[in-house]
């Protein structure tokens, strides 16, 4: 696959963090698995990831948590 954006790299494993805010939350997950373009750094995330987040930034703003930070920890 060739990086969307650049058009030049081809992403290739690896981990980066990502931030979510939603209303007054800020959630911030560490270590999320990605395939990540080596010459623009654009990040994709597999739909299985990415209903991860989702799932768990809902559940730090129905809590009431303004900052929470997340070691993801994928099977």
């Amino acid at each position: 696959m060739i990086c969307l954006t650049c058009k030049i790299g081809t992403p290739e494993s690896g981990f980066t963090t990502v931030t979510v805010e939603q209303g007054d939350t800020i959630v911030v997950f560490k270590n999320v698995p990605a395939q990540i373009c080596p010459n623009c750094g654009e990040k994709y995330f597999d739909s299985a990831i990415t209903g991860h987040l989702l799932t768990q930034a809902q559940d730090a703003v129905a809590k009431g948590a303004e900052v929470e930070i997340i070691r993801l920890q994928v099977a």
